[in-house]
């Protein structure tokens, strides 16, 4: 569903200028001169350059009459955003109007070790935005309707253009438009959607063009350094309504004790994300599943009562962690997994414990979501010298105690020694400068003294694009 048209290419816009395609946009994505933005070529198979040139007409192609039973309900109409001017490559997104009063649009982005993941944005609708875009669209007009037929008072021709009609399923009813479009009234159905967009999505884009253009890394969590830097935030005993966390944009929550409907809800407002915390290295007493696996603990964990290391080396447990319990976390509509206690490999240094991450951590990664390591330094080293790359099992760290220490003993929050604070900004550089997301918690209580421990944490990650959360409670609720 809403596939990517295929980008500009330079010969392409060489045709579009020999074709005697009149139209053209400023810069600013506005028209050159009064008319409407035009934009297609093949509609039931009749071809025409929107020139001086008549192009043979292919063979006809016969749709089916309008079914309006067939309408999709989620989407109200799709159009191509194309940011380019004349003799300028730009990419391509499909901007999706949607029924509750949004647009939904797909991201295509690249890390440096050249993989290649997609991010599907929310951008609202104001109901002024919404209304207007509604009122002009007519879906039963756009079906049948030959964008290629110019109106006699006025020729709209030039560019590219596509508006898509959806069905049911979600999939491309009928794609109306294509290369230089002349007719009056497909055009002002592509214009109110044009001038209806919000100013978040135009901002978004330009700088996505931009960094398209340069061949560079277009990285969201960069591009929102400023505004989301403090909107990263982790609530493992939160039990409240998830709702009440829509200041934060990033969250990570244990999403057993959610219902599906409410992370949905969640991530489908304005750039969302919802990691579900996953215990891959230990079992706590309080799990359904504690007694099926109680007899493959390890030994207790330090400081947290009723919590021991598990044995993930046993082939019992790898099957239980990715074919139960990850799919039924992702079926959730979680966004990725927060996974926790890979540091088994450092209390069970065996070549044993380290093939049983590894199965597991693979698992997780080859399910298609994001898999974010908390901590696991010596396993993700250990990975990395040995068997593979960092991204066979992660897309990103999340680092606990950089510069915040718990004192255990005194019961307290305090400042991390410059040996630790050294150790783990080189292992969280080391992978964020190849491309790995990095995420910081720090344990902070809000003591005169710590004022500098939270502004040297602040600076830090802000000098490093680094998404953080300060809280003042070891137990993240």
């Amino acid at each position: 569903m809403k596939k990517k048209i295929v980008l500009w290419i330079m010969t392409a816009l060489v045709a579009c200028a020999l074709c005697g395609c009149g139209y053209s946009r400023n810069i600013d994505g506005t028209p050159a001169d009064e008319n409407l933005p035009g934009g297609s070529a093949q509609v039931n198979g009749t071809a025409s350059g929107g020139g001086s040139n008549p192009v043979a007409p292919a063979t006809p192609v016969v749709y089916e009459p309008f079914d309006e039973s067939r309408l999709s309900d989620e989407y109200l109409v799709g159009m191509d955003y194309f940011t380019g001017d004349f003799l300028e490559l730009a990419p391509t997104v499909i901007v999706n109007v949607r029924y509750d009063g949004r647009i939904e649009v797909d991201f295509d982005h690249r890390l440096s070790n050249g993989e290649v993941f997609t991010d599907t944005v929310f951008f609202d609708l104001t109901d002024e935005q919404f209304r207007n875009i509604s009122d002009g669209i007519d879906l039963k007009r756009l079906y049948n309707l030959d964008p290629e037929e110019s109106d006699p008072e006025t020729t709209c021709d030039g560019g590219f253009s596509s508006l898509i009609i959806y069905d049911r399923n979600g999939e491309a009813y009928k794609n109306c438009g294509g290369f230089c479009p002349m007719n009056k009234d497909f055009n002002n159905m592509g214009w109110v959607i044009y001038e209806n967009l919000p100013e978040e999505f135009i901002e978004y884009c330009d700088h996505y063009k931009l960094a398209w253009q340069r061949e560079v890394d277009f990285d969201p969590y960069d591009y929102h350094s400023e505004e989301f830097k403090t909107k990263y935030g982790v609530f493992l005993d939160y039990d409240g309504d998830l709702s009440e966390l829509d200041k934060y944009n990033y969250i990570v929550i244990d999403a057993q004790y959610h219902s599906r409907d409410e992370i949905v809800d969640f991530t489908n407002g304005y750039q969302k994300y919802v990691y579900s915390y996953i215990n891959i290295g230990s079992i706590e007493d309080f799990r359904d599943y504690y007694d099926r696996f109680s007899d493959l603990t390890l030994g207790n964990y330090d400081n947290w009562d009723g919590e021991k290391w598990v044995d993930v080396s046993d082939p019992g447990w790898q099957d239980f962690i990715l074919n139960e319990l990850a799919p039924e976390l992702l079926e959730k509509g979680i966004n990725g997994f927060f996974v926790d206690n890979c540091d088994v490999y450092y209390n069970y240094p065996s070549e044993e414990i380290l093939e049983g991450l590894a199965v597991i951590m693979k698992g997780l990664k080859g399910m298609g979501c994001d898999v974010i390591i908390n901590g696991g330094d010596t396993f993700l080293d250990a990975y990395c010298a040995s068997m593979g790359s960092w991204t066979d099992v992660i897309t990103g760290i999340n680092q606990e105690s950089v510069f915040s220490y718990i004192d255990w003993d005194n019961d307290a929050l305090t400042f991390a020694s410059d040996e630790d604070r050294e150790y783990f900004t080189d292992y969280i550089e080391r992978y964020g400068d190849q491309g790995a997301y990095i995420f910081l918690i720090e344990y902070v209580d809000d003591a005169d003294e710590h004022r500098t421990l939270r502004s040297g944490i602040k600076n830090y990650c802000e000098e490093h694009n680094y998404l953080y959360y300060i809280s003042d409670s070891i137990d993240l609720n």
